[in-house]
């Protein structure tokens, strides 16, 4: 009789491998659902990645066309640049001018006697430096004393600096240092002639406004500080030429069409508005020519361009990820997404807005830039030439946010997102003013002593250090005044704030006048001195905002810059003049480039559509994590179902086959029948 057998532990089954193919049903077609759509949100997630940067690089394109300064570049060409050299600012004039370069500022040098070593000792006092103009004549031999001092002018805008030498700096290398050290105005070098060591000093500061002149008191007679011994070696003034002029001061000499003009620096800033003309070199009697492009229309046509072209791109790669290729055709990997086609729709609407700019051109069709079936944009290089050309200001101001007003005196100076387009009206009640302490009255002459020199003061909410002025004796009050102006505005505390003053001797009495407006322009007095009248008696005079409104709402103001509220929100207007009252009306236009810019603003922040769409799919990427997680453990639990089950159908089977083999053997011990057995 056949026996009962398989391959189990008890049964014969293949217990194991029945599980796995179990398991393996039950989690292959939920993985593989996951997999793809993991694999298909991993690449919608990286699509999106590529056109966040696409739309970074638009916005980028649209820097050189979002402010006048960027836009309006002048361009300047001169015809030898080894003589001059010229850069235009976006305001420069158009215009060609003929620059004759006679000759170079240079600053004033002088040398002293050699010494045969380093450390030689020179002697000990004050050396004292005072700034102007000299006139001097070397002669022809120093060392003969061939020379003539004729006169010294101080300049009047610069203060006496002095630089005290001990015993421990009174070598030839110690008073060096110590002029240099003193940071004054004055460079100090040592230099080998072949004779020995000699000390150069040379003024910082080029022309012949600059020139040095160097007293000397070694605090005993005065015949001492002119001798030749001592520190008195060094003297440089009308009593003693103790020193030797190697290169006198002197101011460029330029002629610009020709009309000569001087200037104490060889970087000419203020000659023609706009134009800064570098000189290299002087050349008499050939003048170069130097030639100014107010617009430059090529520079341009090409941001335009720029921005064209990165349009494009982003129009491309969006078209490419939005595509339908037909049923059986290559669609692209975002089509049907809302996100990416929304983006484009915006981005084409504010291309093709009109811009109220008050000019003849306010679209882009208008300029040469049209656009094509796919909707890309196409330029016509003649036409946007021929616009440019005919009024560069109003293609410029197709692009970027300004404001024009009616009143010269009101100047539009910035915006905000929340800045309505529209005409505002503009009215001013007051006027802002500047802060201003007037002294108590005070005759001449004045004599100041280290005594009573100094003084301190708060200006603008900045509190100076200790102001010393210059020790001497003021007869013209004024130049005293100008004293003062000078070591206000030299202190260091003041000037890491940018806070600078205006001082005056007016009506008997020192005024000092804040360069800055609105409320918080103040002056006051910390460290008083009677002797200039800086009292707790001083009349103090807070400075004031501007007030007015704009558009008919009350704006608000600090210092002479009024902002606006309601539609001309973030409206910033910078007021001058001496008006009250209506002063005309500001046209506000945001033109193409700024409005572009605040919408690709919006669509790159963490608020954005970018933004929440890349969040979206992310969040959809940690899900399949989950429901992974979740398969595992149903197919966990499955397994350990039928592990279960099949375990007790092992048992069962085995004891079936123990009971099958126990009748068998039953079965096997019956006599036959028939038999002999």
């Amino acid at each position: 009789m056949a026996t009962i057998s398989a391959g189990g532990i008890g049964s014969g089954l293949d217990v194991k491998g029945i599980l796995e193919q179990i398991v393996a049903a039950e989690r292959e077609p939920t993985e593989n659902r996951l997999n793809i759509k993991e694999g298909t949100l991993q690449a919608e997630l990286s699509a999106f990645g590529t056109i966040k940067g696409a739309v970074s690089s638009f916005q980028s394109s649209l820097a050189k066309l979002s402010s006048p300064a960027s836009f309006n570049s002048s361009n300047a060409t001169v015809s030898d640049t080894d003589i001059v050299t010229a850069t235009a600012a976006s305001t420069a004039p158009a215009g060609s001018y003929s620059v004759e370069v006679k000759n170079l500022a240079q600053a004033h040098s002088l040398a002293s006697m050699a010494f045969e070593n380093l450390d030689d000792v020179i002697g000990t006092g004050t050396l004292t430096f005072n700034f102007g103009t000299t006139l001097y004549d070397a002669g022809t031999n120093f060392e003969t004393a061939d020379d003539t001092y004729t006169s010294f002018t101080k300049n009047a805008d610069r203060s006496s600096e002095s630089v005290l030498i001990d015993a421990s700096n009174n070598t030839i290398t110690g008073i060096r240092d110590a002029i240099n050290e003193a940071d004054i105005g004055v460079s100090a070098s040592i230099i080998d002639d072949g004779s020995g060591y000699r000390l150069l000093l040379s003024s910082t500061d080029l022309g012949e406004n600059n020139s040095l002149e160097i007293s000397v008191d070694e605090g005993a007679a005065p015949a001492d500080d002119i001798d030749t011994t001592g520190l008195s070696i060094l003297a440089f003034n009308s009593s003693a030429t103790n020193i030797e002029q190697t290169q006198a001061g002197q101011d460029a000499l330029v002629s610009i069409n020709g009309l000569s003009i001087k200037r104490e620096s060889n970087v000419l800033t203020e000659a023609i508005p706009g134009l800064t003309l570098s000189l290299k070199k002087a050349d008499i009697g050939n003048p170069v020519q130097v030639s100014v492009k107010s617009t430059d229309v090529n520079q341009a046509k090409g941001n335009i361009s720029s921005f064209i072209g990165s349009y494009n791109e982003l129009t491309n790669l969006l078209n490419g990820f939005t595509k339908f290729g037909g049923e059986d055709g290559d669609n692209g990997l975002l089509l049907g997404d809302t996100t990416s086609r929304n983006m484009l729709q915006q981005i084409r609407r504010e291309l093709g807005g009109f811009i109220d700019n008050g000019g003849s051109f306010n679209s882009l069709s208008s300029i040469g830039i049209t656009t094509s079936r796919d909707g890309t944009l196409t330029i016509n290089s003649a036409d946007l030439t021929d616009a440019l050309e005919e009024n560069f200001g109003s293609v410029a101001q197709l692009f970027y946010a300004t404001g024009n007003a009616t009143d010269n005196g009101v100047l539009f100076k910035d915006s905000s997102a929340f800045t309505r387009e529209g005409s505002y009206a503009v009215s001013i009640g007051a006027l802002a003013t500047q802060g201003a302490l007037t002294a108590q009255s005070v005759a001449g002459p004045v004599t100041l002593t280290s005594s009573n020199n100094t003084f301190a003061l708060n200006i603008d909410g900045v509190s100076s250090n200790i102001i010393a002025l210059s020790q001497a004796t003021y007869n013209d009050l004024n130049d005293l005044a100008q004293e003062i102006q000078n070591r206000i505005n030299d202190d260091a505390e003041l000037q890491k704030k940018d806070v600078t003053v205006n001082v005056a001797y007016e009506s008997g009495a020192f005024k000092i006048t804040s360069a800055s407006y609105g409320a918080d322009s103040k002056i006051f007095i910390e460290t008083q001195n009677t002797t200039l009248g800086f009292t707790e008696d001083a009349v103090i005079n807070n400075g004031s905002n501007v007030i007015g409104s704009i558009g008919g709402e009350p704006a608000i103001g600090v210092g002479r810059l009024l902002t606006g509220t309601g539609l001309a929100s973030g409206l910033l207007l910078e007021i001058t003049g001496n008006d009250i009252g209506g002063r005309g009306d500001v046209t506000f236009s945001r033109g193409i480039a700024s409005k572009l810019d605040g919408l690709l603003e919006k669509f790159l922040s963490s608020s954005g559509q970018l933004t929440a769409r890349t969040d979206s799919i992310q969040s959809q990427i940690d899900s399949i994590s989950e429901e992974r997680l979740e398969l595992n453990l149903r197919v966990d639990s499955i397994e350990a179902r039928y592990k279960k089950q099949f375990t007790a159908l092992d048992v069962l089977i085995g004891q079936l086959k123990n009971t099958s083999n126990f009748l068998q053997q039953q079965l096997d011990s019956l006599p036959q029948i028939g038999g002999n057995k």
